[in-house]
């Protein structure tokens, strides 16, 4: 790994702006909890999808498919309008998979205009250091990546084994907020894969979650 500082080993200049940017969320996070416990007739955080076209199929994901088109960005840009008239305070924008959305980073900046805060979730596999670099410039605030095992089999390919280079390369490179999260009760064959990938995710600076999905069969 390149030489930098502290866990993520990324450049001063990295840490100069995740730094500001971290510093310019929380400050927008703790505005947007005061607003809602003042009133509660805003909505505080909505997730949208400009696409449900993804590049995986996993087996416990029904959220997707293999052919929709994007939604434009002028269809985008009024649904985002909508919301931020309303008062909502964070988006996160989900999918399918958000970052084949070839306009991405607009939707990403319009957000940011209207005074709301950008989040994503995305399997990270289309994660390159220059789509970091411009998710920087759009302003992305915070980033979710799911992995759901140590190495890819019949349930899922979001594993560390396949993903372990580019959490390197946002641990290095991303100015926003990096979160890992995994994913029990999917049909993962080994429950203590999460254990494994928080103890990664830590040991290059990034934050980790674990999600539970429930199965009821009616």
């Amino acid at each position: 790994m390149p030489k930098g500082y502290g866990k993520s080993r990324a450049s001063l200049k990295v840490w100069f702006w995740r730094g500001l940017r971290f510093v310019h969320t929380r400050t927008k996070e703790i505005r947007a909890i005061l607003k809602a416990l003042v009133s509660t007739e805003q909505p505080f955080l909505v997730h949208i999808i400009p696409i449900r076209r993804c590049n995986l199929a996993c087996t416990y994901c029904n959220e997707f498919d293999d052919f929709s088109a994007p939604v434009p960005m002028g269809e985008m840009k009024k649904r985002l309008d909508i919301l931020a008239d309303m008062g909502t305070s964070i988006i996160t924008i989900s999918g399918g998979e958000p970052l084949l959305h070839p306009e991405l980073d607009e939707v990403i900046r319009h957000i940011r205009r209207r005074g709301m805060i950008a989040g994503m979730i995305t399997n990270g596999f289309l994660l390159t250091q220059e789509r970091i670099e411009e998710l920087n410039d759009a302003g992305l605030e915070h980033l979710q990546i799911s992995i759901d095992n140590t190495k890819p089999d019949e349930v899922s390919k979001k594993s560390l084994k396949t993903l372990d280079q580019k959490l390197e390369l946002l641990a290095r490179g991303a100015y926003f907020q990096v979160n890992i999260n995994s994913v029990l009760g999917s049909g993962v064959k080994d429950p203590e894969d999460a254990l494994r990938i928080a103890h990664r995710a830590v040991d290059l600076g990034l934050t980790s979650t674990v999600g539970i999905l429930s199965l009821i069969h009616i």
